[in-house]
């Protein structure tokens, strides 16, 4: 019995005396208890570590360690026992107590050294000195506690995905997904690849992550951004490189880093970084290269993104905050409300290791323009143990191998995918209900001509087919007693090029001039600004059919044939070749396109997504109306095109411009001119004018005082980077800019209504005070030039404006 249970004891106690120990600290001045940034912990050359921001550090030691060394620039070197039963330790450090001789290098300052860096880009940067190049990557994404248990229990979230990248001189960039892997989902989850958690150049002007622009240490305004200091000298690949230290000059007006880059002391390229970021997310970024003596090159190797809980105010998820599943930390907003998300596990990090492999930095490399930045082959979800097992380049451990079970749970017990369904329809102004997406516009609005404007409507979703669609709604106007509504389907014809070709019906009313894109940008708004004031209307019945075709994931187009009677709701008429005609027949052929040249995509076998918005977008369309086909009236041709910028600068101030010309001739009813999105209504009280301001409105212009055949506008909007206030408190102040001109030729043939032209032009400048409390802000607006009115009250405009981030 004795000799049983010894063997007991020893089976439970050699694994512990054997097993890999994780020593965990936090490093200090003695003096000031101050926290030490990226101070050096090390058992040995091969096995050290640097403290974060907070002095912190985690190290894994081998069996039977008993000792470790802590050192800093200016700071006594301290030899620290090792006891093997403290897993934790708060380390001091004593500053030396006089001043030595500081360390001579090469390089005159830590300034010098960066702009040794910055001026040797051409020849150090992978993108800059390589004409083509390809290698493969393995990606490990995983949501886990921050101290690992002694008990595997899987993890929160798990990822895994194998790509082939590309790229070609000048900046040709392609990944191409051949595997990728979600355990406890039956479909991958793509969500992951649009995340942006994979670092890019260093050497950039800017270094996003996570959906976030940040200065970067070695751009064009580094030295105006950064302070640096050089803490020491290291060997890395066998190579001679500077440890220099970064910090931001202006933390609150430039988002940046602070961190450490290793610069080679011989090409003064980069060797490696270790980068942090404190504000409302933490972010830890470590990344490794590998020098290419043949190339004469270092190049990223591997990287390590950690998220962690910060301040608050922003989302780390997968899938969004109103998800538990995935989710590190959660921001307060409506989504996150409603969707009762459920609770959040605590201590919590996102992390995401990517290893590079399989480098060709020479050979030619071939990559189709038109095709989206980040391509996810048909058969990358369907592959064997075996394919795995080859291209991981991290250990799959038994952490990982029990993380599809508790995922599986976790969809079930939380109701996870409809929570998903959920929160992708909304995005896009939907709800869905079984088969049926309810389009959330469609249920209750109000304008002076309906009053309140209420019905139901949407789309069938792909519960109720991948191929075919059924669209429609039905809506009742409670001022004009009159019913409205539509009825329609679609095709697929090729998923991948997003082909349908569609036939609607349609009985409803429409505003007099406003042109409207086939392919504009829709994005989904709680509230329409415009809506509620107009008051000028046609009715119309159309049936229509189209083919919608994307040619490239950046140009997207529709061709769209209709047949449309309309019939005026005021006294108004148009007079054509000695015709007087109050209700007519519109055949017209529509070509409208989407250009977004430098936006990315993600194309999967089930859908095409944009992940990365990127300005200009231009929308333009070419209208013609025919005269005796189709029984229509009259013969006319329109063209409208529109672009749109924004600059987002370092310290997050935006400038935002559209531009817009609209252009028709030919026998042209007022019906189908153009207006400049007036927003004033016909009141003369500056209060009882009082409204929701819009975007790209003119705020002093009133409701049908302008009309045009021909017109060009531009829309300059400026904001200041926000004033924090506190967590939830961020309010923004804007200034705006309108103007637009524009002429109508035939002014005689639109009877029994008077309107101005724009030929002198008409101008406003505004000031908005945007955010201030749960998305409400306050708008002015004073028109002034060739159509400024008599009274100020006629020339102002007070409103509020609501930017609600739902």
């Amino acid at each position: 019995m004795r000799s049983f249970i010894i063997c007991i004891l020893l089976m439970l106690y050699f694994p512990v005396m054997f097993a890999q120990q994780i020593i965990t600290g936090k490093v200090i001045d003695r003096a000031t208890k101050a926290p030490l940034p990226f101070a050096k912990v090390y058992h040995s050359q091969d096995i050290q570590s640097l403290t974060n921001i907070k002095g912190e550090f985690s190290l894994e030691l081998p069996p039977q360690s008993s000792g470790l060394k802590i050192s800093y620039p200016g700071y006594v070197l301290l030899d620290l026992d090792i006891n093997k039963f403290a897993n934790f330790y708060h380390i001091q450090l004593s500053p030396l107590p006089k001043p030595v001789e500081k360390q001579k290098f090469p390089t005159e300052t830590a300034r010098d050294l960066v702009q040794k860096a910055i001026n040797c880009k051409e020849i150090n940067d992978p993108e800059l000195y390589l004409k083509n190049y390809s290698y493969s990557s393995y990606n490990k994404l995983f949501v886990d506690t921050q101290q690992p248990s002694i008990t595997p229990r899987g993890r929160n979230f798990l990822s895994e995905r194998v790509s082939k990248h590309l790229y070609k001189s000048p900046h040709l960039k392609k990944e191409i997904v051949t595997g990728v892997k979600t355990p406890g989902f039956e479909e991958p989850v793509y969500e992951v690849l649009t995340l942006n958690l994979e670092p890019k150049s260093i050497y950039k002007d800017d270094y996003p992550i996570y959906g976030s622009r940040y200065a970067s240490p070695l751009g064009k305004k580094a030295l105006k951004n950064y302070e640096y200091k050089i803490l020491d000298t290291v060997i890395t690949g066998g190579r001679p490189g500077y440890m220099l230290y970064f910090k931001p000059k202006r933390p609150r007006v430039v988002a940046g880093w602070e961190g450490i880059i290793f610069i080679d002391t011989l090409s003064f390229a980069v060797q490696g970084s270790r980068t942090r970021l404190n504000g409302q997310i933490e972010i830890e970024i470590d990344e490794d290269y590998e020098y290419f003596p043949d190339e004469k090159i270092w190049f990223p190797i591997k990287s390590r993104v950690t998220l962690k809980p910060g301040t608050g105010g922003k989302d780390i998820s997968i899938f969004g905050g109103s998800i538990a599943l995935g989710t590190v930390q959660r921001k307060s907003s409506i989504l996150n409300t409603v969707l009762a998300p459920g609770k959040i596990e605590n201590d919590l990090q996102l992390t995401s290791v990517t290893n590079n492999y399989d480098f060709a930095l020479i050979d030619e490399v071939n990559i189709e323009k038109r095709s989206a930045a980040i391509l996810v082959l048909d058969e990358a979800h369907d592959h064997s143990i075996n394919f795995w097992e080859i291209n991981r380049q991290q250990p799959y451990t038994l952490e990982d191998e029990i993380t599809a079970g508790k995922v599986e749970r976790e969809i079930l017990t939380g109701n996870i995918l409809r929570k998903k369904e959920v929160l992708n329809a909304i995005s896009q102004g939907f709800y869905p209900v079984e088969f049926w997406d309810f389009d959330l516009s469609k249920f209750i609005k109000y304008n002076n001509y309906e009053g309140f404007r209420i019905g139901a409507g949407g789309e069938t979703n792909e519960q109720f087919s991948r191929r075919i669609k059924l669209e429609g709604y039905l809506v009742y106007g409670f001022k004009d007693r009159a019913w409205k509504y539509a009825a329609g389907g679609g095709l697929l014809l090729h998923r991948r090029s997003g082909t349908w070709w569609n036939l609607n019906y349609t009985q409803d009313i429409r505003e007099v001039a406003g042109h409207q894109y086939l392919k504009g940008v829709n994005d989904f708004s709680i509230l329409e600004p415009r809506f509620a004031n107009i008051s000028y209307y046609y009715a119309f019945n159309s049936i229509k059919t189209s083919l919608e075709h994307r040619f490239t994931p950046r140009l997207d187009s529709e061709l769209q044939f209709a047949h449309s009677d309309i019939s005026q709701l005021r006294e108004y008429a148009f007079l054509n070749k000695g015709v007087l005609y109050r209700d007519y027949t519109i055949a017209e052929a529509k070509l409208s396109f989407l250009w977004r040249p430098f936006s990315k995509f993600l194309s999967t076998p089930h859908f095409h997504k944009i992940y990365d918005k990127r300005y200009p977008v231009i929308t333009g369309q070419l209208s013609q109306g025919f005269s005796g086909v189709g029984g229509g009236n009259f013969n006319f041709t329109k063209l409208g095109l529109k672009a749109e910028y924004e600059i987002i600068r370092e310290d997050r101030s935006v400038t935002q411009v559209t531009m817009e010309g609209n252009y028709g001739l030919g026998e042209l009813p007022l019906t189908h001119a153009f207006h400049a999105f007036p927003n004033n209504p016909n009141k003369p009280e500056i209060l009882n004018r009082f409204s929701v301001a819009g975007k790209i409105s003119f705020e002093t212009m009133y409701f049908d005082e302008f009309f045009s055949d021909r017109q060009a506008s531009v829309h300059i909007r400026h904001q200041l980077r926000p004033f924090h206030i506190s967590k939830n408190i961020n309010p923004e102040f804007a200034i705006i800019s309108r103007h637009v001109i524009g002429d109508f030729k035939n002014i005689a043939a639109h009877r029994n209504i008077k309107f101005q032209t724009l030929e002198q032009g008409f101008n406003e400048v505004g000031l908005e005070l945007n955010q201030i409390f749960l998305g409400l802000g306050l708008s002015t607006v004073y028109r002034y030039g060739a159509y400024h009115l008599p009274t100020f009250r006629e020339n102002f405009s007070l409103k509020f404006t609501l930017n609600l981030k739902i």
